[in-house]
């Protein structure tokens, strides 16, 4: 386990270049701060099935960026957060209990859902069928990995581009989630034939 933060320190803060991603398919490059050797670190700390954890993710990454996209304070927000950094190696070092690893992440999920954090995680863990501990944990790194990557580069029509993509955030996201978090019920999957516009967000092309 200690080298599982060495993994995220080199995600989020050593290694910047991952966070000069182009904006145009959101999911994906929000995917993609999330490497191969991570996403194994995870896997095997939080002791799930492979599809399920992916799943998981994808609905983490997607509820985040519906928080983002209904926020009113985005640049605000950003800028009075830049100088907090988040410990991970203290938590591990102290033999941080797994109920409240990264929990760090609730500054951000506080700011983008406030009493509805604990509702989406524990929906993501019914609707997807993941522990509660790991629906948790998983949505709070990646409101971190999201929003720091976001502080270092916010483009200036993200919302926009959030606008252009809420149908896949629809698609993508649970039922209940969706329910949570006031977006229509509605089976894009259906309506949607494009069958390479659905393979372009699998999770096939996690970093090596």
């Amino acid at each position: 386990m200690s080298h599982f933060i060495d993994y995220l320190k080199q995600i989020y803060i050593d290694n910047p270049a991952l966070t000069k991603v182009s904006m145009t398919n959101l999911v994906n490059n929000f995917k993609n701060l999330i490497s191969n050797e991570l996403f194994l670190k995870l896997l095997g700390y939080l002791d799930e099935k492979d599809a399920l954890l992916k799943k998981t993710i994808e609905a983490s990454i997607c509820a985040v960026l519906v928080g983002i996209k209904k926020s009113n304070d985005l640049d605000v927000f950003l800028k009075s957060s830049q100088n907090l950094s988040f410990d991970f190696e203290a938590q591990l070092n102290n033999y941080c209990p797994k109920e409240s690893l990264f929990s760090c992440g609730y500054l951000y999920l506080d700011w983008l859902f406030a009493v509805k954090k604990d509702r989406i995680s524990e929906m993501i863990s019914n609707e997807i069928g993941v522990r509660s501990e790991t629906a948790r944990i998983v949505l709070n790194v990646v409101s971190i990995l999201i929003i720091n990557d976001l502080k270092k580069d916010t483009p200036k029509n993200l919302i926009s581009i959030l606008e252009s993509q809420s149908e896949i955030f629809c698609r993508l996201l649970p039922r209940g989630v969706k329910l949570i978090l006031g977006l229509p019920n509605v089976d894009y999957a259906t309506s949607v034939a494009n069958e390479n516009e659905s393979s372009l967000f699998s999770f096939s092309f996690f970093k090596k």
